[in-house]
């Protein structure tokens, strides 16, 4: 996501025409030039002014697999325990699918579901995934889910059965450019994991009470201090993926917040990325970033300074 996109065609000046304005689709807000217009498929062609947009504007078809999911699960299916414990299979089924199908919807997405097999303690585990794709890489995730049942397997494989598939490179599109004639612009997230399953749920649940997004830049101060001195930090580490850092502070004022960052390890060592920061006053939303182990923060018996830990020291990417 901090990646700089490639710099954009030369044009002759002479030839130059003012960019159309563009709507975000959820919303409607006109998003101007100097924001990032945001996108998730290219067949329709529509343009966000957020990701809490995004969400809003599919929740509907997300909720209309759920329940179809819902309809169609057995109660013979896994146990709640080895839907946790088979839980990283869906992501890597997103890396790595045995099959990939294809589905127009009636809105005109392609929607795809992606899905393997794997063999843990020589059991027959599916993986299944349902998503949007962006320039051939997952970039909206519907639905997601493990099972044992090859009959729940086969009433999602839909439409059209695609060949030659490949391993989808390190990058995935979640989000896209600014807006320009040039497709060299392009911006590529890191690849979908658990870090961004958990962000989409945040955006889902918030509450309308809470801080409002348009708020959000009042309380940037809070970052770098929620960064140095966390009063929590829990770490998360998915097979396969990298270590998802929860830093939280809560704030004691005329009105009570937390502020949250979710960074994530990088191939430096002495840095981290951040993946998401923001204000809330919701305690559910911060319970659900308690996620993985919770880091010790103990005070030295000597000084009262804070034994704080390696990663709070890392520079940030």
């Amino acid at each position: 996501m901090n990646k700089k996109p490639k710099k954009p065609a030369k044009t002759d000046p002479q030839k130059t025409q003012t960019a159309p304005e563009l709507h975000c689709s959820e919303c409607d807000k006109v998003i101007s030039a100097k924001d990032q217009a945001l996108f998730v498929e290219e067949e329709v062609g529509r343009y966000f002014c957020s990701e809490a947009c995004i969400v809003a504007n599919f929740t509907p078809e997300i909720e209309k697999l759920e329940r179809e999911y819902g309809r169609h699960v057995s109660a013979n299916d896994l146990s709640s325990e080895e839907r946790e414990r088979y839980a990283h299979f869906r992501w890597m089924a997103l890396e790595q699918p045995d099959e990939v199908w294809c589905e127009k919807t009636l809105k005109g997405d392609l929607r795809h579901t992606l899905i393997a097999q794997y063999r843990p303690e020589k059991k027959n585990i599916w993986a299944v995934s349902i998503c949007l794709m962006l320039r051939g890489e997952p970039s909206f995730l519907y639905l997601a889910f493990v099972t044992s049942d090859a009959h729940l397997v086969d009433h999602f494989r839909k439409g059209d059965k695609l060949k030659g598939i490949k391993k989808p490179n390190e990058e995935a599109a979640v989000q896209a450019t600014e807006p320009t004639e040039s497709a060299d612009s392009d911006r590529l997230a890191d690849s979908w994991t658990e870090a961004d399953s958990l962000r989409v749920s945040i955006l889902k649940n918030r509450n309308p009470d809470d801080i409002a997004i348009e708020d959000f830049g009042f309380y940037q101060n809070c970052l770098e201090e929620t960064l140095q001195d966390p009063n929590e930090l829990w770490s998360d580490q998915q097979r396969g993926a990298k270590k998802v850092y929860y830093f939280i502070k809560q704030y004691e004022h005329d009105s009570d917040f937390w502020y949250v960052v979710i960074a994530k390890d990088t191939v430096d060592q002495s840095q981290i990325e951040i993946v998401d920061a923001f204000p809330t006053n919701d305690s559910a939303i911060v319970q659900m970033c308690r996620q993985g182990k919770k880091e010790v923060l103990q005070e030295k018996s000597d000084s009262g300074e804070r034994e704080i830990p390696e990663v709070v020291r890392r520079t940030v990417h």
